[in-house]
């Protein structure tokens, strides 16, 4: 996780789930912030990778949409270029 540029926020919980969320960072022996960060990075990547399958799906929808072979020739050029 990228921390060299980080926002500062104000999170509010109810008292019982601060208590457990402290006894769980505790028991890790880690901070809440840093129980924070990981599960929002957990849901930002939840939230893409679902994103990415309904667009897939999308795609799956509408084979005769998706022809690839306009892009043989230039997948061809970079397989076979002289790197030289």
């Amino acid at each position: 996780m990228n921390t060299a540029v980080a926002r500062q926020i104000t999170l509010r919980l109810p008292e019982p789930l601060y208590q457990t969320v402290k006894h769980v960072a505790k028991r890790r022996h880690t901070s809440i912030n840093r129980l924070a960060q990981e599960g929002l990075q957990r849901l930002a990547e939840e939230e893409l990778a679902d994103r990415m399958r309904a667009a897939y799906d999308e795609l799956g929808a509408h084979p005769e949409e998706c022809d690839v072979e306009v892009f043989f020739a230039a997948q061809s050029e970079v397989v076979t270029r002289d790197p030289a």
